[in-house]
């Protein structure tokens, strides 16, 4: 692989990492065709619906409908990660990226609680209560609303959704499996019997390493859209897996400066051009452009509103032609 990327050769190189196209650079493991596998591998995939997102992992692992069985299961879990959004991951994966990746959420969140009328004795009663309850058994969301009004709390003008969105980025309350198509809420200890013991330095490396892993070639700016963490948060990752030679660092098409991982710079011309053959068609909010901030090398402007992100920060279903998103 040279240093210098063609535009074919950066969506080439982020099919592969995203298990949408095969290399002998990247050795598939067996792990890896399972719903449970492709999520270990993505480390986190954009959930904002779900069964889309379940759609996009089975696509990856290449068995279509487990990914819904995984979840049922709580072997893939949906919570809230990184940015504030609903993210998917193998439960074990839940809560070192909540608590890497969450504390600035918590802090705008605290902010806006005046303005819901919340106070910080209002926010501890509906944890007491939810955790208690949660304990057992999976909470819906209906049950969660009754449960804070029992503590004279109001779940109406986005209340209820505020406070269980905080308490999902606190990295003990998880969403559980549905329960007739409604979103149901968890302590994740219950239904997750190991978590990854990764703090501080070692958690931020390990995502570092598999978000390029995963995703490369991205650039720095990438990776802090797609984390929500910042530059200077995220440049110790980035410099220790530089010197042991995990990734390397390359120039982008418009003379960016990208990374790459190791195993990328062992693609051949030729699976670079086998990787763009197939035509395929992703999910809404598919990670092949949820991953990156600028997409300007896997999508024309002029597809913005056709694919997203519309006015309502909404993406749609495309299709890739020769690593290009385009409508379906």
């Amino acid at each position: 692989m040279s240093v210098s990327l063609s535009t074919d050769q950066v969506r080439a190189l982020r099919l592969i990492a995203q298990l949408l196209a095969p290399s002998s650079a990247l050795t598939r493991t067996d792990v890896m065709d399972t719903a449970v596998g492709a999520a270990k591998h993505m480390l986190a995939s954009q959930a904002q619906q779900r069964d889309s997102a379940l759609i996009a992992l089975d696509i990856r692992s290449h068995h279509p409908g487990t990914a819904a069985t995984a979840l049922e299961n709580s072997l893939l879990i949906r919570s809230w990660t990184q940015r504030g959004t609903h993210q998917i991951l193998a439960a074990e994966d839940v809560r070192w990226m909540t608590l890497l990746c969450s504390p600035r959420i918590l802090a705008a969140s605290a902010k806006r609680r005046s303005q819901l009328g919340l106070d910080d004795a209002a926010v501890h009663r509906a944890r007491e209560v939810l955790t208690e309850h949660a304990a057992g058994a999976p909470v819906p969301r209906s049950r969660a609303y009754e449960l804070f009004r029992s503590v004279d709390i109001d779940p109406g003008e986005y209340r209820g959704q505020h406070l269980l969105r905080h308490f999902g980025g606190e990295g003990e309350i998880v969403q559980g499996p549905p329960v007739d198509g409604e979103d149901t809420f968890v302590l994740l200890d219950s239904i997750c019997t190991l978590s990854l013991g990764l703090r501080g330095e070692e958690a931020l490396i390990e995502m570092v390493r598999r978000y390029f892993y995963s995703r490369g070639a991205a650039t720095l700016k990438d990776l802090q859209w797609w984390s929500g963490l910042n530059l200077s948060e995220l440049k110790p990752g980035i410099s220790f897996l530089a010197d042991g030679g995990e990734i390397l660092q390359v120039t982008g098409p418009n003379d960016e400066d990208m990374w790459i991982p190791a195993w990328a710079d062992s693609v051949t011309d030729a699976e670079v051009k086998a990787a763009l053959e197939p035509e395929l068609t992703l999910p809404a909010f598919d990670e092949y452009l949820l991953s990156y901030t600028d997409r300007s090398h896997l999508m024309d402007s002029e597809h913005l509103f056709s694919i997203g992100p519309g006015k309502n920060g909404v993406f749609k279903p495309f299709k890739v032609v020769q690593g290009e998103a385009l409508p379906v």
